[in-house]
């Protein structure tokens, strides 16, 4: 009897607790980047005031450029360094998952994005990877992220970020830089 028995109820309980823990488990990472760029899932619920401490934007950093990471020489790479910034306008961490885009500069255009030559994602949703990305001094996250061939100094790029995330909207920035600078 569920109202005089305490075991039925004890198992009751527990078998709902055990199906709400699976199904807001389901639906963490599944970010579906769509071709006209949205995201198709909602964000999971976070309870206010913890909302105004998630990212609300992310900011391609003015340190962000192209760099040499071996002894051969040549730029190989880029160093991106990626700010998310919360409610109040300060940094804050950001669980989620990085896509970067990088295309050729198409000069005189309203949409400066020529062909896409690079592509890279980064998965922060799990603390250990998280932190090893952060860089405390900057309060950004950093990323070395290679290529296979010389890129030339002086040539124009545009970077494009898109920040996913169980617990916000998708954000994204971009910017246009020059190689070697």
């Amino acid at each position: 009897d569920i109202f005089t028995g305490r075991r039925p109820l004890r198992k009751l309980c527990v078998a709902w607790l055990a199906v709400s823990l699976l199904a807001a488990g389901c639906n963490q990472g599944a970010w579906n980047f769509g071709t006209k760029g949205r995201v198709e899932d909602t964000p999971q619920s976070v309870p206010h005031p913890v909302d105004l401490l998630l990212p609300q934007t992310i900011r391609v950093h003015p340190f962000t450029g192209t760099r040499t990471f071996d002894e051969a020489g040549g730029i190989r790479g880029i160093d991106v360094r990626i700010e998310a910034v919360d409610a109040y306008g300060d940094a804050t961490k950001a669980f989620g998952t990085f896509r970067f885009e990088m295309y050729h500069f198409v000069p005189n255009s309203l949409d400066p994005k020529g062909q896409r030559f690079a592509t890279w994602t980064e998965d922060l949703l799990q603390p250990r990877k998280n932190v090893l990305h952060w860089d405390k001094i900057t309060r950004t996250y950093q990323f070395r992220l290679q290529w296979d061939q010389a890129i030339p100094v002086g040539k124009k790029f545009v970077l494009l970020a898109y920040f996913t995330s169980p617990f916000t909207s998708r954000l994204d920035d971009q910017r246009v830089f020059t190689s070697g600078q």
